[in-house]
């Protein structure tokens, strides 16, 4: 037994040293660049945060002699997403109609700064983020945001717990609300409360491509273990320049899943973040936002493209839950509606911004 014992301890010895060798080669390989990471734009400025870490953005002016309407945020997808130049164009109306227009990079991601620990950019320091930009940075009473994806959900999320601050909100191809909710099957609640009406004729990207594009596997194999890390001791064992620049290889080949038609594709500008999507992909310490939603005064627009890999159901849970709210169904348009209806995108959401509440009502 004792010899037994001996030779387990060894065993496990060189399993261990092999299995940190293994590490340590894959660790040596470095993460090659497909795409070049994002560098300022002409129109770029930054905000110097209360953290000590800047916040990076673009502002849209108001046309001169405009009638001066409600400011805009817009709050782009991820976690890790960054302001795509596409959608700067596309909002661009917005601001000739009167709006002032704010589009920024969240902590970790885009042109703004790297935090030095992964965690340090969870959901919650997210919204807190948001509340210092409106409060601080915009120094304005209220706002209408614009959210896209994960940003939609920032966006509901921050008007549910400051609803005194937020006048108007679009969310469009909007994420699943966490925590989620199952039935005693483990099956998603929404599902089975909002069906699909037969009246939208939805054409959804192949599921299993999707997996294959966006899953952990097809990242490098250090990356992947970086991510391990982050997740586990809060640390980065691989340089942000590193893990991002896979992430933008990544994406330069899943967002083929968010179009109806490839060929729509914009090319991938550079500015993932991979790490913010350690803390901002974890819920555990977020409060469910529907009871603060249901109490929500505001207009609410949310818009659908007939491609979007977001199921209906949960798209339209936001619909049920905020009292004012309305959908919007956008035939030929992928999860980010813009790259392929840019005139209907921002027809909608310019009309929405500037109805009265007589104008308003239910659309499905």
């Amino acid at each position: 037994m004792r010899r037994f014992l001996r030779w387990m301890f060894r065993a496990t010895v060189v399993g261990a040293a092999v299995l940190a060798v293994a590490v340590g080669v894959v660790f040596l390989i470095p993460v090659r660049t497909t795409v070049a990471a994002i560098a300022p734009r002409a129109d770029t400025q930054y905000w110097q945060m209360q953290g000590g870490y800047r916040i990076a953005y673009t502002r849209l002016a108001p046309a001169a002699g405009a009638p001066r309407r409600l400011p805009v945020v817009f709050l782009h997808g991820g976690p890790g997403g960054y302001v795509h130049s596409s959608i700067i164009q596309t909002l661009q109306p917005l601001a000739d109609a009167g709006h002032e227009v704010f589009l920024y990079d969240q902590r970790g991601s885009g042109l703004s700064d790297r935090l030095p620990r992964p965690k340090d950019s969870g959901f919650n320091d997210q919204i807190a983020d948001l509340h210092e930009i409106v409060g601080r940075q915009l120094g304005v009473e209220r706002v209408a945001l614009v959210g896209q994806s994960h940003g939609a959900r920032l966006a509901a999320y921050y008007a549910a717990r400051h609803p005194e601050k937020v006048a108007r909100l679009v969310l469009g191809s909007p994420a699943n609300l966490e925590p989620a909710e199952y039935d005693e099957q483990g099956r998603a609640v929404v599902e089975s409360r909002y069906p699909i009406p037969e009246t939208l004729d939805f054409r959804i990207p192949d599921p299993e491509q999707y997996r294959r594009d966006t899953g952990l596997s097809a990242m490098p194999a250090k990356v992947i273990l970086a991510q391990a890390f982050a997740m586990a001791f809060n640390v980065k064992t691989v340089s942000d320049a590193e893990a991002d620049a896979a992430l933008n290889t990544l994406a330069a080949g899943f967002t083929r899943n968010m179009v109806c038609d490839p060929k729509n594709v914009k090319p991938e500008e550079g500015g993932a973040g991979v790490y913010v999507r350690t803390g901002a992909n974890w819920f555990g310490d977020v409060e469910d936002p529907r009871p603060q939603m249901r109490r929500f005064p505001g207009p609410v627009l949310v818009l659908q493209g007939q491609c979007d890999f977001v199921p209906y159901a949960e798209a339209y849970e936001y619909v049920d839950l905020f009292p004012d709210a309305r959908y919007q169904f956008i035939p030929g348009g992928g999860h980010i509606l813009w790259w392929e209806q840019p005139e209907a995108y921002v027809r909608h959401i310019a009309g929405f911004l500037s109805e009265d509440a007589s104008q308003r009502g239910q659309v499905q």
